[in-house]
Formats: C-alpha cells, sequence, structure tokens
C-alpha cells in the first residue's frame, strides 16, 4: 500500500488503515524498541502498544518535510521505549521487601535497627522505619510529612543504596 494512502487512512481513524500500518512497520517499531529495552522483556510488549496508539493519537504531528514515515514512527517507539525504561529505573534497586528482611531475618531490636539506620538523615530514617518497620504506605508517609510519593521514592531508593552498601561492608 501507498504510505500516503496509509496516512490519510490513519488520520481519518479508519481502522483497516490502522491494522496495515500494523503489519507493514510493527518491525520497525519492535527494532526500535528492542535496543532500548532489551534487559526489560516485560516491557516491550507494552511498549509497542502504547508506539502503535501513539502513532494513531499523534499521526496529524507527522511533518513529511522532516523526516521520512518510518523514520518518524521508529523515532515515537524508541522515545516511548525511552520513557519505559526511565520509569522501570525510578521504581528499581533493593526490593522492600530484602529490606524487611534485614530487618526482621536476623531479629533486630528497635535500637539495632536504630544503629543499621544510623548513616541515614534523620528525615530518612523515619521514613524507613514507618515504611519498613511501621508498615505504613507510600501514601500515608506522604500525608504527613507533605513529601510527595515520587520524592519519597527516590529517597528510599538512595538510603537502600547507602545501607545496601554499607551492610556489605563497603562503599561503592
Amino acid at each position: 500500500m501507498d504510505e500516503n494512502l496509509l496516512i490519510r487512512k490513519i488520520k481519518n481513524r479508519d481502522e483497516d488503515g490502522l491494522l496495515e500500518f500494523i503489519n507493514k512497520y510493527a518491525g520497525v517499531l519492535k527494532s526500535s524498541i528492542y535496543p532500548v529495552l532489551i534487559h526489560h522483556p516485560n516491557l516491550m510488549e507494552e511498549v509497542l502498544n502504547d508506539s502503535v496508539l501513539a502513532v494513531w493519537e499523534n499521526i496529524n504531528s507527522y511533518d513529511k518535510n522532516r523526516s521520512s514515515f518510518k523514520n518518524w514512527c521508529a523515532a515515537v517507539s524508541k522515545y516511548k521505549a525511552i520513557d519505559a525504561f526511565r520509569k522501570e529505573i525510578i521504581h528499581q534497586s533493593i526490593s522492600i521487601d530484602e529490606v524487611g528482611e534485614v530487618f526482621f531475618e536476623e531479629d533486630y531490636e528497635i535500637n539495632e535497627i536504630d544503629l543499621i539506620l544510623k548513616i541515614l538523615s534523620t528525615e530518612d530514617k523515619e521514613i524507613f522505619i514507618k515504611l519498613f518497620v511501621e508498615e505504613y504506605s507510600y501514601e500515608e508517609i506522604s500525608k504527613s510529612t507533605g513529601l510527595s510519593k515520587e520524592v519519597l521514592y527516590n529517597r528510599v531508593s538512595r538510603g537502600k543504596k547507602l545501607l545496601r552498601d554499607n551492610l556489605q561492608g563497603g562503599n561503592k
């Protein structure tokens, strides 16, 4: 099918055009997604679907004078993959359960927990105790401290790294 006709069909919200687009360009989208998410295969299908939807919803922003349709589609999918990768990395690190195990498998007492958490700032120490000992949710801690959940995630992630490095006997 002619590329211009395919673009017209997508602009006119013709579902047959969408199916033709998927059949013709799925490989292009996948080849842009794969290198970014090679270590996160669980995200690839979701990003592929998001990329198809983004092309469908943003077809009017395609400018044939700036790039070919194929390259534009590849760029859309690559940026979707990068966004998904960033979101995944933000929430990655040592799991909450692993940190909880550090506290409870060893039968630490509260004063021993204080000793472990001494390397954290007072505010971060309070966050860790509320989260992992008192089992408050991020939302509850956010409300009580006035910090956004994103800030809490970042502080917990940095704190976990500090603790992990300290508990493993070295500062990496």
